[in-house]
């Protein structure tokens, strides 16, 4: 007889969900600024808000790990998940908090806005991912799929990095906005770099627990 999962408290899915629905959130926020950039300190306070519930669903997760006699799967898995879901969040503030500082002004690039439609690319499969978690054992070749869709998107990244970062020398002349832009290029990438570990450890727990 086959290993069979029956969470008895099922309120960690719950608490992976807000996480996901915050990463797609934000990325959308995020999204919607670099098309039609308006006022960025506002844009921040968004993102803010949504990071903030961010950090106190993992505190939830932190406070009630080891009260619960029965968890969907191992404790160690369930801190993980949460940890690198709030990173993702806390990447994407991270962007939007740099654009500020740096008073970056109009992205004067595509790729930049490239880089952030496969970050909202990636934050969807994400949701996707996790949304399918409470059936992991009839799913798991969903969730896996959604997590090489995430890798995909991590590894397109890559390539919109270097080809926005070769841009950049290439056709800006002032050297302060080249500094600038490179930092927000650097963290948009770093930011999917988290998502894709969201993925190898969702890939991870899909194939530990089918």
């Amino acid at each position: 007889m086959g290993f069979r999962l029956k969470p008895r408290d099922e309120k960690f899915f719950t608490y992976f969900n807000q996480l996901s629905e915050s990463i797609l959130e934000a990325a959308e926020i995020l999204k919607r600024f670099f098309e039609n950039p308006q006022d960025p300190s506002e844009t921040l306070d968004m993102i803010k808000e949504v990071e903030e519930r961010g950090d106190q669903v993992l505190a939830v997760v932190m406070n009630e790990i080891n009260d619960s006699f029965v968890t969907p799967f191992d404790r160690e898995d369930i801190l993980l998940l949460a940890r690198e879901l709030n990173n993702v969040l806390d990447h994407i503030q991270g962007t939007m908090e740099k654009v500020i500082l740096y008073k970056a002004g109009r992205p004067k690039h595509v790729n930049v806005l490239k880089l952030v439609y496969v970050l909202q690319a990636a934050a969807e499969e994400i949701k996707a991912a996790v949304d399918l978690l409470p059936d992991i054992r009839n799913k798991h070749r969903e969730i896996i799929e959604s997590c090489e869709a995430i890798r995909a998107y991590e590894h397109e990244g890559d390539y919109l990095y270097r080809a926005g970062i070769a841009l950049l020398f290439e056709n800006t002349e002032n050297v302060i906005d080249i500094i600038k832009w490179k930092e927000i290029y650097e963290h948009l990438e770093t930011t999917l770099d988290y998502c894709e570990n969201v993925s190898n450890l969702l890939k991870g727990v899909a194939v530990k627990y089918v």
